[in-house]
């Protein structure tokens, strides 16, 4: 029998953040809320569970204490976190570590992830990747400064959907309402901020490290997509449900699901369930996964490959 597990999210304050995840109906400890990690299993900032026999438990328990329940992953760690995050603001121009550098160095995960974009203003946009041709170029206009050069722009929209695998220059800019889906690491590498650090020290750059995992030239990276899947990766899938009336959607692959609402009001009918916007569960358990869904409504579901 399967197990419906809804999660209260861990809520991280930005200097980019504001208020607008509320209109998922969650109470942000502040008007700088720039995060939510609505499905974590990341240690010391794990989801909560709010309903059923494992009410009040985080996430992170649960996966370490009943990997029978997540159909006995491989994984020691749980593998992947889902954030909606607020970028009032332009984030830091960022790198991630690949597998085997965020293994030798910080112990964690690599950090491939992927955006689908939620809400965006007028000629929203993000950083995308850079302009230089071989590695000298690159670490040459990295240190003259040279930002306007070597990074690339992308307009993006509503519905956009982008890639962002190791080794991949980016940023979200101003404007723009995200989901996100990524290994569940809290390695980043900063390798420009837009000299916020003469207003706050802390947030450090790490240019040796973000050269160390940028590849020269940049290429758009690849991946498999069909008509029900967004992506799929070695290391996640990501689907979306378009709901309209009542239909069953099967995930004969996933060892469990995490679902995000993200738009609208329907019922999971398999367990007699309302779901609403901004509702995150997780489906665990032995049997097939599936989800019956009734209702007008628009769902993120992704599971671990």
């Amino acid at each position: 029998m399967n197990k419906l597990l809804f999660l209260k999210p861990y809520f991280s304050e930005k200097i980019w953040g504001s208020d607008n995840l509320k209109q998922f109906g969650f109470k942000l400890p502040s008007n700088h809320t720039g995060e939510a990690w609505v499905v974590s299993g990341y240690k010391g900032k794990s989801s909560i569970i709010t309903n059923g026999e494992y009410k009040g438990i985080s996430l992170y328990d649960l996966y370490n204490n009943d990997k029978k329940l997540f159909n006995n992953p491989k994984t020691k760690e749980y593998p992947l976190l889902v954030k909606l995050l607020d970028c009032n603001d332009d984030l830091s121009v960022q790198v991630h570590p690949k597998d085997k550098y965020a293994k030798e160095y910080f112990n964690e995960f690599g950090k491939n992830e992927c955006w689908y974009v939620l809400g965006a203003k007028k000629n929203g946009s993000i950083i995308y990747g850079h302009n230089a041709k071989t590695k000298k170029e690159l670490v040459s206009q990295v240190k003259k400064g040279e930002w306007e050069k070597l990074l690339k722009n992308k307009k993006v929209k509503q519905g956009d959907f982008i890639y962002v695998p190791t080794g991949t220059i980016h940023a979200l800019k101003s404007g723009l309402l995200i989901y996100e889906l990524q290994q569940s690491s809290d390695v980043t590498f900063r390798l420009y901020d837009y000299d916020r650090q003469k207003v706050d020290p802390s947030r450090k750059l790490h240019i040796k490290e973000s050269l160390d995992n940028i590849s020269a030239p940049f290429k758009t990276p690849k991946y498999v997509k069909d008509r029900e899947t967004i992506i799929r990766t070695k290391n996640f899938t990501l689907k979306k449900i378009n709901n309209s009336s009542q239909k069953t959607y099967f995930y004969k692959n996933a060892k469990w699901l995490q679902c995000t609402v993200i738009d609208g009001l329907g019922e999971l009918v398999n367990f007699n369930q309302k779901i609403k916007k901004g509702d995150s569960f997780l489906i665990v358990g032995k049997s097939i996964m599936e989800l019956k869904v009734k209702g007008k409504i628009k769902i993120l579901v992704s599971y671990a490959n």
